[in-house]
């Protein structure tokens, strides 16, 4: 499937649910925690998932909200399998206790993203709402073993800017990839983001020497070898460095609109065209196609209703 920018659109990021049992403070606030009586069934999220493979879809990132508040979401992920996508992946909090650990590791999952923005217990507990510190670290230590782990740490001026060289040699101790993403002015992060936002090219000048890396992999991370640490590390920079031109994905929120960017206002209903499969091929064809090349970033809708 293709856009009308002729370019390749076969990575799906898929919201399973907008709730979250974190109140992290550049996405929701407490307020703003509802579980919506209206996010796609399990049947309607297999038909949504049906469809994007037949359309070309090879990687598929499952996301939230908190992905695995669902009872259901191993039959997701198993399903998404059995019809033959093998590149799924997940992005999550961390908060999994040992039962959803063993399934994970015995899932197709093929990595897992968890969201570490700071070591510190405290500030953790200030970010996230929640003391979980070390229920994430023991989550991200046992599923290392087993599966492609990875770090996304938003970079935040008060919170993390002085743990930079800490998250990165935790992270090369762990042996597992570590992503420092910008703070995207989307929701309620655009009351803190004059203040708080940390660009990539802030942190890069930190270290004397560091040099881009090259990978066969589309991805909107741009990788870099830090010799202080002889460690590489990643860097999501949508706002000072946007990879508009190159981007190859679109989204499905929880109440199953499609939208071609994260910075979207409008969407596509798609559970309009769920009974007709061969309609809902067209319908999604026809919208991609007007997928724009370059958006304006920014965005008052939160981000846990189009997925994080």
């Amino acid at each position: 499937m293709f856009d009308g920018f002729s370019r390749k659109i076969d990575y799906l990021r898929l919201s399973v649910t907008d709730r979250c049992n974190f109140f992290c403070m550049y996405c929701r606030t407490k307020d703003l925690y509802y579980e919506r009586i209206d996010q796609l069934s399990k049947e309607e999220i297999f038909r949504i998932i049906s469809a994007f493979k037949k359309l070309g879809i090879q990687k598929l990132r499952i996301t939230g909200g908190e992905p695995f508040l669902r009872d259901d979401i191993f039959e997701i992920i198993e399903f998404a399998h059995s019809i033959g996508i093998e590149n799924i992946n997940i992005t999550t909090n961390g908060w999994l206790d040992t039962e959803k650990i063993k399934k994970v590791i015995k899932s197709p999952l093929k990595s897992v993203n968890i969201s570490l923005d700071t070591l510190d217990k405290e500030k953790y507990r200030s970010v996230t709402g929640i003391d979980g510190l070390d229920k994430v670290l023991t989550a991200i230590d046992e599923l290392r073993e087993h599966k492609r782990v990875k770090i996304n740490t938003v970079l935040i001026r008060s919170v993390n800017l002085d743990e930079i060289e800490d998250l990165i040699s935790f992270a090369k101790k762990s042996n597992i990839i570590i992503r420092f993403i910008e703070l995207m002015p989307i929701g309620i992060a655009n009351q803190i983001f004059e203040d708080e936002f940390v660009s990539k090219d802030e942190v890069i000048k930190r270290f004397k020497g560091i040099k881009e890396v090259s990978t066969k992999e589309v991805s909107a991370a741009k990788y870099y070898y830090v010799e202080d640490f002889d460690y590489t590390v990643g860097f999501i920079s949508s706002v000072s460095d946007h990879f508009c031109k190159t981007c190859n994905k679109v989204r499905v929120s929880s109440t199953g609109v499609l939208y071609n960017c994260l910075f979207d206002k409008n969407g596509l209903e798609l559970r309009e065209f769920l009974d007709d499969e061969d309609l809902l091929l067209k319908k999604i064809e026809d919208f991609v196609k007007k997928k724009k090349l370059i958006r304006s970033l920014k965005s008052d809708m939160p981000m846990f209703k189009i997925g994080g």
